[in-house]
């Protein structure tokens, strides 16, 4: 079904079932109602706030509501709405910040896989591009079923279920099911040809006490450069059942996300090309003659005949290199993520839970590639890099209140059995495999593997309220984490296994609140464990994996911050200071172009000192016009010059790569139930695209904006709202995402490692809740 026939569909239902619930209320004699009730989270008197600053958190840490999901273009990553966040760096190449590849998150000089993810406490691992032990949030639920996402930019919680979080941790929490029956349809089209459906059911409380909410997604969007697109389906469903003083909750997630890559571009190619550098597609005669030539280049460099002719030794202008692009990228992924949670008030002074989780993955990651010929001898083939994870895993959490005493333990297991396999399939004039399917039957393997992890987690934590002002919280979480890979076939062949583990990651923290003013310190330690990848300490050869295995530490991080949220009525917020240190700092060294697969050795690099500042306020202006500003300072630098083999990189006082040290943002929102809008900049400064740092991108500002309308209760489009989203108002030309093709030690070593962002892009959206 072609996408304007679908949205045709979708808005005749939605005009339909708007003429419907109108001759419902007017049969109940609710038709006349003079104006439409404010939306959930509306920015009228008693509705969510947009950002929460933690009031009576020992750490730095707030809360995003579904009312910063709802503002953004639909099918937005709900990593874009923590963007606004003090101390959070967002940077994406498509508009909607969920095209994965091209995505980064970075809090406090940490990158987004040193960080820690949950879904209804339920672990979504380190969000890593190539999957080895979860999902990335915007496969794992709609952003339209999000009700809230906690996000803490220092020391996580001590009972989050994450290995990974050196930094901050982001907990996403969904939507209950209504108590009502009803539902939504929301309808959005936007330039290049982007259509997003998204439909949500609501059973309402049956007679058994049950409610039910069963929602889908169904987006596409051409890329806004080159050939291809990206496209998300999902559903998601959730049952949630009360069993006297329990509440049993179950849900399943389905995904399957496809991606067409946008080309990284260099320095070199940046400036010779441009910003609209891609890949070839569908210009498959080019991509031929680049392989072609690069192939004759060789032949002769060696003295040998040319293999091909009539291509001759030139590169066709512009191209100067056969890496400066390729035919064609993309990516798959399937997922099914569920869980079981029971809750029990087992006394007045006693909850206990249980959850089982479950979470099945397949994915593909293919680029055509002239390293390696087909079996024809044609100069190009697909080579695809797979994956599969099959976890399960159990959470157990129980909470005791004694006196003054709120204690806390809890316990962690997961079993997580993956695969990473690297394929290769053949190519042809008449056989262009397509990179955004699972392919079948290749003609060659580098490795086939199969990894395993398993992780054991407790916490134990005890918050001691001494008085109406003054609470002391304080723990200790104990892991480790073994992880294990098996070579079936290839090179380099790799058997063995290799654990991290810290019984004790002490975390002790305090609030202290003098009237409508509270203050707060914190300080913890953290451990990451190893990651079941190829970009860990599997990623090289069996003798290199057991020189490291034996001498390899786990990276660990030290955090102190204290800080003072601030209420004077209409105008809150917090002021934070930190000092992290980063310690064991793993780096993998690779060699050569990204495309060629070398294998790399992973070392100990030295630490990483961050310090730094972060502000965040809301000024309620008037009950519909609010306004939130952000800014923060991070000071991240490398403590230690880099040894790379037997090279030393003069790495010491220069700043981590891709780490802004200014962030500065800014925003107006309106809302008075009727007309609503957005208008938000944010400031993100220069960063070191080089570990030497002689090599920067240059800093950029970005503009976003929406605007909409609720039609009043009673009319015939009563209920009805329209929104407008501009994405990159200005149209800005910027460097968003880096080390998509990993980082390297000076300008002369870099190669493409650099994604371009969005242009401006405009979208608009019809929606019905009924």
């Amino acid at each position: 079904m072609k996408f304007r026939t679908v949205l045709r569909t979708s808005a005749t239902c939605i005009l339909l079932l708007n003429a419907a619930a109108v001759q419902a209320q007017t049969a109940t004699g609710e038709g006349n109602a003079p104006v439409a009730a404010p939306a959930e989270g509306s920015a009228t008197q008693g509705g969510t706030e947009i950002v929460v600053y933690g009031q009576g958190k020992v750490r730095q840490e707030q809360t995003v509501s579904a009312k910063a999901i709802e503002i953004l273009a639909p099918g937005s990553s709900p990593l874009k709405a923590i963007a606004r966040l003090p101390g959070v760096a967002l940077q994406s190449s498509d508009p909607f910040g969920s095209y994965e590849l091209g995505t980064r998150l970075s809090v406090r000089g940490f990158n987004q896989s040193q960080m820690g993810y949950t879904l209804d406490g339920v672990p979504l691992g380190d969000m890593f591009y190539n999957g080895h032990n979860g999902l990335h949030v915007s496969r794992a639920i709609a952003a339209e079923n999000i009700a809230r996402v906690d996000v803490s930019q220092g020391a996580g919680a001590l009972g989050i279920a994450s290995t990974s979080n050196l930094g901050g941790n982001l907990e996403f929490v969904s939507r209950s099911p209504s108590q009502e029956m009803g539902g939504e349809i929301a309808v959005t089209y936007g330039m290049y040809d982007t259509a997003h459906i998204y439909a949500r059911l609501e059973s309402g409380e049956l007679p058994s006490g049950t409610l039910i909410s069963l929602s889908g997604v169904y987006h596409d969007a051409d890329k806004w450069k080159g050939f291809g697109e990206q496209t998300d389906r999902k559903v998601n469903g959730k049952v949630v059942q009360k069993i006297g003083d329990a509440t049993l909750t179950g849900w399943v997630n389905y995904s399957l996300h496809k991606e067409r890559n946008y080309a990284d571009l260099s320095p070199a190619t940046l400036d010779r090309i441009g910003y609209d550098l891609d890949f070839l597609a569908p210009d498959f005669d080019t991509a031929v003659l680049l392989s072609q030539v690069n192939a004759n280049k060789t032949a002769a460099a060696a003295g040998r005949a040319l293999p091909f002719p009539t291509a001759g030794t030139n590169f066709p202008a512009p191209y100067t290199n056969v890496n400066d692009t390729y035919y064609d990228s993309g990516g798959v992924r399937e997922d099914v993520l569920g869980a079981v949670t029971l809750d029990v008030s087992v006394s007045e002074w006693l909850d206990v839970s249980a959850t089982y989780y479950h979470h099945y993955d397949k994915g593909s990651g293919g680029i055509y590639t002239p390293a390696k010929f087909s079996p024809d001898g044609f100069p190009l083939s697909v080579r695809t890099t797979e994956y599969g994870i099959n976890r399960d895993g159990g959470i157990a959490n129980a909470t005791a209140r004694l006196g003054n005493h709120t204690i806390q333990i809890g316990y962690w297991y997961e079993d997580n059995d993956a695969i990473t396999d690297r394929n290769y399939y053949a190519v042809s004039q008449t056989n262009r495999p397509d990179v955004t399917d699972f392919l079948q039957n290749p003609f060659a393997s580098d490795f086939l593997t199969d990894l395993t992890t398993v992780t054991n987690q407790f916490h134990v934590s005890d918050s001691w309220q001494l008085s109406d002002a003054l609470t002391i919280a304080g723990g200790f979480k104990g892991a480790r984490v073994e992880n294990g890979i098996t070579t079936n076939a290839g090179t380099p062949f790799i058997n063995g296994k290799i654990a991290a583990k810290d019984w004790f990651q002490p975390q002790i923290g305090a609030t202290y609140k003098a009237g409508r003013q509270e203050f707060f310190a914190n300080y913890a330690e953290n451990m990451r464990a190893y990651i079941s990848s190829f970009r860990g300490p599997f990623g090289t050869t069996q003798v290199g994996f057991e020189a490291i295995r034996g001498t390899l530490k786990p990276e660990t991080s030290r955090t102190m911050e204290a800080g003072w949220r601030f209420d004077a009525g209409k105008l809150r917020g917090v002021v934070t200071l930190y000092d992290v240190k980063f310690e064991n700092r793993l780096l993998a060294a690779f060699s050569g172009a990204n495309i060629l697969g070398n294998p790399s050795i992973l070392q100990n690099v030295g630490s990483v000192t961050s310090r730094g500042i972060e502000i965040g306020a809301t000024y309620r202006v008037t009950p519909a016009l609010s306004l939130i500003g952000s800014y923060s300072y991070n000071d991240s630098t490398y403590d230690d010059d880099t040894v790379n083999g037997t090279a030393s990189v003069p790495t010491k006082g220069v700043r981590t790569v891709d780490t802004p040290a200014h962030l500065a943002k800014g925003e107006i929102n309106y809302d008075d139930g009727v007309v609503f809008g957005n208008l938000s900049g944010a400031y993100t400064s220069n960063r070191n695209l080089t570990y030497t740092g002689d090599l920067k991108v240059k800093g950029y500002v970005l503009f976003d904006a929406a605007l909409g309308y609720r039609f009043p209760a009673g009319g015939v489009l009563g209920g009805v709202e329209l929104q407008l989203n501009a994405v990159n108002l200005l149209n800005k030309n910027y460097i968003a995402a880096l080390g998509s093709g990993q980082f390297f030690n000076n300008a002369t070593s870099l190669n493409n490692t650099m994604q371009a962002g969005s242009p401006r892009q405009v979208f608009g959206t019809i929606r019905k809740k009924f």
